[in-house]
């Protein structure tokens, strides 16, 4: 397993693709605040992560993206959810 270093912009770009994420084994939804920074919510909206900025280092393996934000470890795998119309 191999680790990568990506940049924060290159990590918002991942998150413009994504509709949902997961994170500690919670579903997580992608959104953007009103400046268009993006943040990931709960279905209640009750647990709110800023995803602006990050403590340090982004990594990425060959399954997850790593990070911390205001202190806070956050491993996370982006979900592809497709609509299949019949």
């Amino acid at each position: 397993m191999t680790n990568t270093t990506i940049t924060l912009q290159q990590f918002h770009n991942l998150l413009a693709d994504a509709y949902a994420v997961c994170v500690n084994d919670t579903l997580y939804f992608v959104g953007y605040d009103t400046d268009d920074n993006p943040y990931i919510s709960d279905n209640n909206g009750d647990d709110y992560v800023d995803l602006s900025t990050v403590d340090g280092d982004i990594e990425v393996d060959d399954y997850a993206v790593s990070f911390w934000v205001q202190g806070e470890p956050i491993r996370m795998l982006f979900l592809n959810i497709a609509l299949l119309n019949k």
